[in-house]
């Protein structure tokens, strides 16, 4: 059986893990892509994310079952030669350390995540009025502020067991570009 090399592509939220791991998909013909958000059905969360960062942060408390069963299936299958694994955790986690290959870390600096989040959330078409939608920006920025930046710094610690590390400012053609020819040139018989 061949073995497809495992990417996984981790950041903060708004960090790029999704564009990124989409056009590294893309642009390597035979490969399959796995979105942790797509098993959201599946996967486990602390209820408390603020609470869990004061607890230490255990990432065991997070899992996927769902994903690592899509995934063990398309390895048995064969046909991908790469799996590119949109996963907030790298490494760091046990769920899928052992098959990863190659984890990428996007190294986006918080306002700059903060900065995309607004602009994905509250770009487009919207059902709520501008003042609705303004009050909601409100008080998600006040909860990002007293809660929810502390688990985002949590994601920082995957660095330590990532094997290449992206400046989340680049451009996504340079980033995926710089991850592709890692991938390729590790991959050549």
């Amino acid at each position: 059986m061949n073995w497809p090399f495992v990417v996984s592509i981790n950041s903060v939220s708004g960090g790029g893990k999704t564009a990124l791991a989409t056009a590294l998909h893309r642009s390597l013909p035979k490969s399959a892509l796995f979105c942790f958000d797509d098993f959201d059905g599946s996967n486990v969360y602390p209820e408390d994310f603020y609470e869990w960062s004061r607890r230490g942060a255990d990432v065991t408390e997070f899992d996927c079952p769902g994903m690592r069963k899509a995934v063990d299936e398309e390895i048995r299958k064969g046909t991908a030669r790469q799996i590119i694994l949109d996963y907030p955790f790298g490494r760091r986690h046990p769920r899928f350390a052992d098959v990863i290959h190659l984890a990428v870390f996007i190294d986006t600096p918080l306002d700059v995540a903060m900065a995309r989040r607004i602009l994905r959330d509250y770009s487009g078409t919207s059902r709520k009025s501008p003042e609705a939608a303004l009050d909601h920006l409100r008080s998600e920025l006040t909860h990002y502020l007293a809660k929810a930046r502390h688990p985002y710094l949590e994601t920082y610690k995957d660095k330590r067991t990532s094997d290449l590390i992206l400046d989340g400012c680049r451009s996504l053609d340079d980033l995926k570009s710089e991850v592709r020819n890692r991938v390729v040139s590790v991959m050549k018989p």
